[in-house]
């Protein structure tokens, strides 16, 4: 697996979802990533370790689904650590 952040070409942040930010939820997770490495597409998402919450988890997953990598540069799956604080989502 491979470090996301020197790779990524498109790479928006996940949202903080109105339900959580009103329950000052918060948390940390990783999610995996799997890269189509001649396009950069991913291809899928999912949580190898959860943040917490579903509702923050799938904010993560639809958000690195969209995510794109310089084609045949990066590694067939990426790990991304994420934290959810109060302000927001970063990683």
């Amino acid at each position: 697996m491979s470090s996301a952040k020197a790779m990524a070409v498109y790479a928006p942040r996940p949202p903080y979802p109105y339900e959580a930010r009103a329950h000052k939820i918060t948390g940390s997770g990783v999610c995996v990533v799997d890269v189509d490495t001649p396009s950069g597409n991913v291809t899928n998402a999912s949580m190898s370790q959860s943040i917490g919450n579903p509702v923050l988890d799938d904010a993560t997953v639809t958000a690195f689904r969209q995510w794109r990598f310089r084609p045949g540069t990066t590694a067939p799956k990426v790990r991304i650590p994420i934290t959810f604080t109060l302000t927001g989502a970063s990683y």
